[in-house]
């Protein structure tokens, strides 16, 4: 395959990657909820409540997309997500990695550039993925715990839509570099605010 290369031929300093769609070719938080639902970590009544929420406040769900929603996990020890979220994480990296990105992932750690996962997803699954394809860094949705259990919502921002452009921007000053010096990967109408600010992008099955 052709290594991702900026316009000018040279290896961007950093490559940011979406997980869901790009990294893998399904939805790995949807994954795990069937999982818990399966394992009856999650009950029925638990899932309807989570539902019931998109019913609710419909205009977030248009602002901040589906994945804003984290009620799911209220009440869960974060342990057992944690154990869970592993478990996943390992059925996924066996069965819905596209290939094509593992390598270019893997040929521009080679070359020296900063690969950081990018994705609105739970880091408890993004980490799991993260380590076993090498990648530096993660930014996914962190649930926020109060009294050692989740609450559903979320600290900091979630990376997702606009918020992406925002954390990319963020990692792209701590370490001195151009948005423009860096590449980035997606696939969905939301990846768009940060391939639009890279100097190269690539849609990766796109929808």
């Amino acid at each position: 395959m052709d290594i991702v290369k900026l316009p000018d031929g040279t290896v961007p300093a950093m490559y940011f990657v979406d997980l869901d769609g790009t990294l893998l070719s399904t939805s790995s938080e949807k994954f795990f909820l069937k999982h818990l639902l399966r394992k009856g970590i999650l009950s029925p009544f638990a899932f309807l409540r989570f539902l019931s929420f998109y019913l609710l406040y419909p205009g977030r769900t248009i602002r901040e997309g589906k994945g804003w929603n984290r009620n799911y996990l209220t009440g869960i020890p974060p342990e057992i997500v944690k154990r869970e979220a592993a478990i996943c994480a390992e059925e996924l990296l066996k069965n819905s990695l596209r290939g094509w990105t593992v390598q270019s992932i893997r040929e521009l750690n080679n070359r020296g550039c900063e690969t950081v996962l990018l994705s609105a997803s739970l880091e408890q699954i993004a980490a799991g993925i993260a380590e076993d394809v090498s990648i530096d860094l993660i930014q996914a949705s962190s649930p926020a715990i109060v009294n050692g259990r989740f609450t559903g919502s979320l600290n900091g921002l979630r990376p997702w839509g606009m918020n992406k452009a925002e954390l990319m921007r963020r990692i792209c000053d701590q370490r001195g570099i151009e948005s423009l010096k860096c590449a980035a990967a997606g696939d969905s109408w939301a990846d768009r605010f940060i391939m639009d600010n890279c100097g190269c992008s690539v849609a990766v099955c796109p929808d």
